[in-house]
């Protein structure tokens, strides 16, 4: 087993190292502790706009990595050795709050799923997803839109405790449009859709988003979506 352990890291020091990548690819990071894995995760991503950096077995090494490369996007495992994904999310959001980081799992929970939005994550995905529909998603949330679905986005913002939110303090009060602006925003509503609930033009929609954020002292819109469900702006789902 140590021999094997050896091996791994060796392994991996040879994966983290940066190769070179046209300027119009995105620079991608796999974290995940199982190699498979990210074997699968390479495959898929193959032939695409997304160019892996690097990769990393646990969280300590994903910092390192992350701060080394300087990736657009991390895709995350929420369990890692020693420490959990989730932590490692907190942590690399709190260091560089314009990452894009996407947790890919095989746990369908609830309690993970807000504590990932809480931390910053740009999306919760399953390992079962399809190549394309992976793509799509990786896409999307690098243009700074929420791929969560309505429903799932509610019932997960549910189960977070005051705990987890009240640290987002709101600097200055909301206008009542604003207000309006962060229960669509929250329900996962991109600043389009926002705009047409509305009537008015996407433009305004991401003037109103941006002041939001800057309001709450957030780092983007799932983590005002975190606010707004404290504050109980988020209608339940049942």
């Amino acid at each position: 087993m140590q021999g094997a352990r050896k091996n791994l890291q060796i392994n991996m020091s040879e994966d983290t190292s940066i190769s070179e990548h046209k300027p119009e690819e995105i620079s991608v990071v796999i974290v995940d502790d199982h190699g498979i894995c990210r074997a699968g995760i390479r495959n898929m991503l193959q032939g695409s706009e997304f160019h892996i950096v690097g990769e990393a077995a646990s969280g300590k090494e994903a910092l390192a990595l992350v701060r080394r490369c300087s990736p657009q996007l991390v895709l995350m495992d929420v369990r890692l050795a020693g420490k959990s994904g989730l932590d490692t999310l907190e942590a690399l959001k709190k260091e560089l709050p314009r990452l894009v980081v996407v947790v890919l799992t095989i746990y369908n929970d609830h309690t993970y799923i807000a504590r990932a939005l809480a931390g910053g994550a740009a999306a919760y995905l399953f390992k079962c997803i399809e190549r394309d529909a992976l793509l799509i998603a990786l896409n999307t949330v690098m243009r700074g839109e929420t791929l969560l679905s309505a429903e799932s986005l509610l019932r997960s913002l549910h189960t977070l405790s005051k705990n987890v939110a009240k640290s987002h303090h709101l600097f200055q009060p909301l206008t009542d449009r604003e207000k309006e602006v962060v229960c669509l925003l929250a329900t996962g509503l991109n600043n389009r859709d926002i705009g047409r609930v509305l009537c008015v033009a996407e433009s305004t929609a991401k003037t109103h988003v941006e002041h939001i954020i800057g309001k709450l002292g957030v780092s983007d819109r799932l983590q005002a979506a975190v606010w707004a469900a404290w504050q109980g702006l988020v209608p339940n789902p049942d």
